[in-house]
């Protein structure tokens, strides 16, 4: 897996090793997402990052079930109330395990699409805090 990804799914772990607010750690996971959405919708189009979300989520699905109730976000691509509505109703190590899951599928179908470096590239640029609020955007290195 890139060191992007794991930079990102350690934010959620350190959270659960510091809380066990659920709620919490989920809305740090959906703003992730939402950084994530924001940050490859000019790259691959808003589509493009919804159906790569979405194929993610079919993929998972079968080692996570919770996530087969992630229907509505399909309809609100870069929302993510809806993983973090399932998230919050999860153990905080649950919902590490569920994130970190979709996360590494997501980054793998990504790599496919538009190869290692890219990604990595630009999930550099994703920098969620474990306060839930993302830093400033930098450039691509």
């Amino acid at each position: 897996m890139q060191s992007e990804a794991r930079r990102i799914q350690a934010t959620i772990a350190d959270l659960t090793a510091v809380t066990a607010d659920c709620p919490r750690i989920a809305e740090v996971a959906a703003s992730t997402w939402r950084e994530i959405h924001a940050v490859l919708s000019p790259v691959i189009g808003p589509g493009g990052v919804a159906a790569l979300y979405q194929r993610a989520l079919h993929v998972t699905r079968t080692a996570h079930p919770a996530l087969a109730a992630l229907r509505e976000d399909a309809k609100r691509p870069g929302e993510y109330a809806a993983l973090q509505l399932m998230l919050s109703q999860q153990t905080s190590e649950q919902i590490a395990a569920i994130n970190a899951a979709l996360l590494q599928t997501f980054c793998d179908l990504l790599e496919n699409l538009i190869g290692i470096s890219l990604t990595e590239r630009l999930l550099h640029s994703v920098r969620n805090l474990p306060g839930g609020k993302p830093t400033p955007q930098r450039g691509l290195p």
